[in-house]
């Protein structure tokens, strides 16, 4: 990880990389919210691990997307 980010950096850059306001993100965040503190749950745990800022962006939209698509396939079959 980048030597001088900050954490609030760290969080503030993933989350306008995946096109959401920070405040709107916050805000939802305090209101628990499950997708945004899922989202802050991998954000938090990447940067405890030093990973680096681009990294946890690729890394974030691989997982987000394969959760979409399973919840997408869950909805697809029915009851």
């Amino acid at each position: 990880m980048e030597a001088s980010t900050s954490k609030n950096e760290f969080i503030t850059t993933i989350i306008e990389a995946l096109h959401m306001k920070q405040d709107a993100f916050m805000y939802n965040l305090v209101h628990h919210s499950p997708y945004e503190e899922l989202l802050y749950h991998w954000i938090n745990k990447l940067y405890k691990k030093g990973k680096s800022i681009d990294y946890s962006i690729q890394l974030i939209y691989k997982a987000r997307n394969i959760l979409l698509l399973n919840n997408t396939n869950n909805l697809c079959k029915g009851k």
